[in-house]
């Protein structure tokens, strides 16, 4: 029975690994395209392209994407109109957010870089 206490031991040792507590299925929708990625966070990762800028403008305003805003960006009128849609969950906490956007410009100005993909 010497087995069972060295591989208890071995285990007490071994990194627990788990479900990270931050992360998002997002989805953005043009007319009858859409893309769907994995966002995690810390660390950041998922197949968002900008995994790292999305998790640290998710971090200043604690998960909840409607209260994201950029400065400074100029959009145009033009009409293509954007829906996006996001589930998951920031800290342990469920999260959910859905926004129809006129273009894709005024959506990246409203949201940043989460649903830049």
């Amino acid at each position: 029975m010497a087995p069972l206490p060295l591989l208890a031991a071995i285990a007490a040792l071994m990194p627990v690994f788990g479900v990270p507590d931050s992360t998002f299925e997002l989805s953005v929708t043009r007319g009858e395209v859409v893309q769907a990625i994995a966002l995690v966070c810390e660390p950041a990762g998922g197949d968002h392209p900008k995994a790292e800028q999305a998790c640290a403008a998710l971090s200043t305003v604690d998960g909840e994407i409607s209260r994201l805003t950029e400065d400074n960006v100029a959009c145009t009128m033009e009409y293509d109109p954007v829906t996006v849609t996001a589930t998951g969950l920031w800290h342990g906490e469920i999260r959910g957010f859905t926004a129809q956007y006129s273009n894709p410009c005024v959506m990246r100005a409203a949201t940043g870089p989460v649903f830049d993909f």
